[in-house]
């Protein structure tokens, strides 16, 4: 937003919504509104709501939506993609904190690269137990959308897709692929267009 104050810093609200403000030059960047990928949310209006009340001469410039990888344990994924792959690593599931949570991953891979060992990478690895009630949530969710009618199904494992009319995307629900209005793939885990 043009117009606003400089916040001097990057900081995050206590609230549920989780608002985030940081400064690009002259412009502040607002950020919130979060919702799972295939669900209802977003559509900017929380954040347009709060400039409204907080920022009132402010004059929006941008706007856009991310999609940000979370962990059922809050913990990002950091080290190996798995142990059949040695050679491959893996660093997401950042819940937001990208900036932080880089510089974690940084450590701990090059420790791993090298032949070090960090003390930190057992907290992160992707192989550690994920029994979350949460896991039981999202089996029921993905079952759920594995037997849902409808046309458009996500090519990576076949979950219904959800219309998101705001970005005009086809998201799926069970595991965040995203697809352009013509089926092409826009972000993964899965890697084909949709069938038409």
């Amino acid at each position: 937003m043009k117009g606003a104050q400089n916040v001097n810093g990057m900081y995050v609200d206590e609230s549920e919504a989780g608002l985030s403000f940081r400064n690009h030059g002259e412009l502040l960047i607002l950020g919130g509104g979060d919702h799972r990928t295939g669900k209802n949310g977003g559509k900017w209006s929380e954040l347009r709501q709060f400039v409204k009340e907080h920022y009132p001469g402010a004059e929006e410039q941008y706007m856009w939506a991310t999609q940000d990888c979370m962990t059922l344990d809050g913990i990002p994924y950091i080290g190996h993609y798995s142990k059949s792959t040695p050679n491959i690593y893996v660093a997401t599931g950042f819940n937001k904190w990208g900036m932080t949570s880089s510089m974690v991953s940084a450590m701990i891979l090059t420790d791993m690269v090298l032949g070090r060992r960090n003390e930190y990478a057992p907290v992160f690895s992707p192989q550690r137990s994920i029994l979350k009630p949460q896991l039981l949530v999202n089996g029921a969710e993905a079952i759920t959308n594995l037997l849902s009618p409808n046309t458009k199904r996500c090519s990576h494992m076949g979950c219904a897709l959800k219309w998101n009319p705001t970005e005009q995307t086809w998201d799926c629900p069970c595991h965040g692929s995203r697809f352009n209005k013509n089926g092409a793939l826009i972000d993964n885990p899965a890697t084909r267009p949709l069938k038409h």
